[in-house]
This record gives structure tokens, C-alpha cells and sequence, in this order.
């Protein structure tokens, strides 16, 4: 199955990387996971169809066959419990992780 995510078409960050695709494309990337990518305007994301995928029609939104996620953090822990080598094995090393992984997506930022 493919995992397709959601991004701008014009990011208004400028192409500098603050959009919350792309902390969901680096987790694919380190994960070594194929994906692509729909562009979408302000305008599609304010849509019906695509508040079906995003009920606030922000990005990212991810699909893969039937599994549909939102929120950049949601879909990170789902790409780190799926794949290997991106949380540690151990029960404890693996909860101060994702307590971090929170941390970076909240507090942090």
C-alpha cells in the first residue's frame, strides 16, 4: 500500500521546513518508507472531501489503504511503532522517547 501525506502546494513558510509535513516526511525518510506526496491549496483543505482526512482542514493528513491520520504527532508514533529503528526496543528507553517526541511537538516548539 502507498502512504500518501498532504502538504501546501504554497507553503507559507517559504520552503524553510517549519510546515507540519515535514517532520512527517523525515520520519518516513529516516524509516526508509516510499511515499508520496498530494499538494493542496489553502482553498482544497477548507473542502468537504478533504475535512474528511483532516477535520481541520490542515496538513498533513496521511492515508494509507484504509488508515487515515491527522495531527504530525499521531502519524509519527504510528511511523515509529510500525517501523523499526526509530523508537528503541526497551520498554522504559522507548517511553522517555515518545515523552521527547511529545515534548519536541509541543512544549519545545
Amino acid at each position: 500500500m502507498t502512504i500518501t501525506i498532504t502538504a501546501f502546494k504554497q507553503s507559507p513558510d517559504r520552503g524553510r521546513g517549519l510546515a507540519r509535513d515535514m517532520r512527517v516526511r523525515w520520519a518516513l525518510e529516516e524509516a526508509g518508507q516510499p511515499y508520496e506526496v498530494r499538494l493542496l491549496s489553502f482553498e482544497q483543505l477548507k473542502q468537504p472531501a478533504y475535512r474528511t482526512l483532516h477535520p481541520f482542514g490542515q496538513i498533513p493528513a496521511y492515508q494509507e489503504g484504509d488508515l487515515i491520520l491527522f495531527e504530525s504527532g499521531a502519524i509519527i508514533l504510528h511511523i515509529a511503532e510500525r517501523h523499526g529503528g526509530l523508537l528503541p526496543l526497551d520498554a522504559i528507553a522507548r517511553a522517555r522517547a515518545i515523552s521527547w517526541m511529545f515534548a519536541a511537538l509541543n512544549t519545545v516548539e
